[in-house]
């Protein structure tokens, strides 16, 4: 993994992104600090994974199925029915 510094990127950005398939990923500094990772990604890269994978709310939803606190298809709440969804999901389970 290459570290480079927000300046070198923004300065040489598209040589950073023509090397990324050689260099493999970039993390990006600014101030001495992480601050992002440029990957480099093909045909064969999962783009939806990759998203979900830095997901709060996905693996907030992962880790409740995972625990087996299902809701039943008949009582899930309306698809456009944004406040029971967010009640729904922020739910604890009694015991």
């Amino acid at each position: 993994m290459k570290i480079e510094s927000l300046r070198e990127v923004k300065n040489n950005f598209s040589e950073v992104i023509e090397a990324l398939p050689r260099t493999g990923p970039v993390v990006v500094t600014k101030n001495g600090r992480s601050a992002a990772l440029l990957l480099p990604i093909d045909e064969d890269t999962d783009l939806e994974s990759l998203i979900l994978s830095n997901s709060q709310r996905f693996w907030k939803l992962f880790d409740r199925a995972a625990a087996g606190k299902r809701t039943p298809l008949e009582k899930l709440p309306d698809d456009d029915d944004d406040k029971a969804w967010k009640q729904l999901a922020g739910r604890t389970r009694k015991k």
